[in-house]
């Protein structure tokens, strides 16, 4: 059985889209500030100090203190993953269940942990595999190797 430290929680998996988020939209493509990582899921910088230290032991992120963090290629994957499951949930919300943009992102947050592998796959293939979730940001490929400078 895989120790608590080592599972990549639903937490964890929300870190790691927050860093890969900020780093998209900062252009930095590298690194994001643990003030901006804090203020983004609301939680204070010793929370995020710990949690980094957490995900660090995983080999999910590279942190130096006080410059920032990065993800590593298995925390980007995973990022990927996320980002991408949101996007299509996104997506499929908007055009097939009807929802309004105002509230399909709280939606796509509390389902994009719990899908599938298959689920996602299908909800590509329905929607004809779109490039773009309805706010415009593109929809990261299945292989998850989406590399950070083709964003």
């Amino acid at each position: 059985m895989q120790k608590s430290e080592n599972k990549v929680t639903t937490s964890k998996e929300d870190y790691l889209k927050a860093i890969w988020t900020l780093s998209e939209r900062t252009g930095a493509r590298e690194e994001a500030g643990t003030g901006d990582l804090a203020g983004a899921l609301s939680v204070s910088p010793p929370a995020v100090s710990k949690m980094l230290k957490q995900m660090e032991g995983q080999g999910l992120v590279a942190h130096v203190p006080y410059y920032g963090v990065r993800l590593t290629d298995k925390g980007r994957a995973v990022a990927l993953r996320i980002v991408r499951r949101h996007r299509l949930l996104e997506r499929f919300l908007v055009d097939t269940l009807g929802y309004d943009m105002t509230s399909v992102h709280d939606e796509a947050e509390r389902l994009e942990h719990h899908i599938s592998d298959e689920f996602e796959e299908r909800i590509d293939a329905l929607l004809g595999y779109p490039t773009h979730c309805p706010h415009g940001s593109p929809i990261p490929p299945g292989n998850y190797s989406m590399a950070m400078g083709d964003r």
